[in-house]
């Protein structure tokens, strides 16, 4: 038998963890002192405990571990799947605050004049690179080279340059895909990969003037645009329709 203490350091649970799991029904002692109360664990509770240690890691609640100890493996499997969905909703939820809250810090409050429109589907020939978040050096080189490589195969784009934003996994960067779309015909490969996103119904906004205004502008549109509810599927992209004053911000509704 091993004590609280000892039990505690072979299943990495720590002991106010143990007696609160004890009060609840959740992982019993073996044995209890009457004299002192001390509890008192088997070896064979080792790997319960180390179970209701990792399933708390991933943030199931208590009583969903409950049912899960003493499931079959097809009803863990969808207990696990279940609290995936539900992790993945929350996660996207937060995100869209981040997004909500960087817009309004960055673009300000006022709002900007949304059209919903459809759009047709995107077959993007493009690269994906790390960059800050305002880096129009660096998305124009991405762009440079994929022209050269239409170029090359001898294939036009059928549409104007084109940067899609994606949340970043690195402080003050986003993952940035940027190219021109391109038809059906024309296939990706070791350099330049095409990529195929959804026609869908896209909330968009029009920006016409200088380019150094639209990073603001794009981000009041963000912020307009969550304030009102809407939720995205796609990530939010820019077209730039002509070369130095006219770029659509676009992001497909989900």
């Amino acid at each position: 038998m091993l004590s609280i203490g000892r039990f505690a350091d072979a299943t990495g649970l720590t002991v106010k963890a143990l007696r609160h799991y004890d009060e609840i029904g959740l992982l019993q002692p073996d044995l209890v002192d009457p004299r002192n109360g001390y509890r008192y664990y088997g070896p064979e509770q080792i790997e319960t405990a180390v179970t209701i240690r990792r399933l708390r890691a991933l943030e199931l609640p208590l009583e969903e571990i409950r049912a899960l100890l003493g499931a079959d493996s097809d009803s863990l499997r969808k207990g696990l799947v279940a609290h995936g969905r539900r992790v993945a909703g929350e996660v996207a939820e937060k995100r869209t605050l981040l997004i909500e809250l960087s817009a309004l810090a960055e673009g300000g409050d006022e709002p900007v004049e949304i059209e919903l429109r459809d759009v047709p589907e995107l077959r993007l020939a493009g690269l994906i690179r790390h960059q800050k978040l305002v880096d129009p050096d660096g998305t124009a080189e991405m762009c440079r080279i994929v022209a050269r490589w239409l170029e090359e195969r001898g294939a036009a784009a059928v549409g104007p340059a084109t940067v899609l934003f994606r949340t970043g996994d690195r402080d003050g960067t986003h993952i940035v895909e940027a190219g021109f779309p391109v038809g059906p015909e024309l296939d990706g490969d070791d350099r330049v990969a095409v990529r195929v996103y959804p026609a869908a119904q896209a909330a968009t906004y029009e920006h016409r003037g200088s380019y150094g205004d639209l990073h603001r502008n794009a981000q009041r549109f963000i912020a307009t645009a969550l304030s009102q509810g809407m939720r995205f599927g796609q990530p939010i992209r820019i077209e730039f329709v002509e070369p130095t004053r006219h770029a659509r911000v676009v992001w497909p509704l989900a």
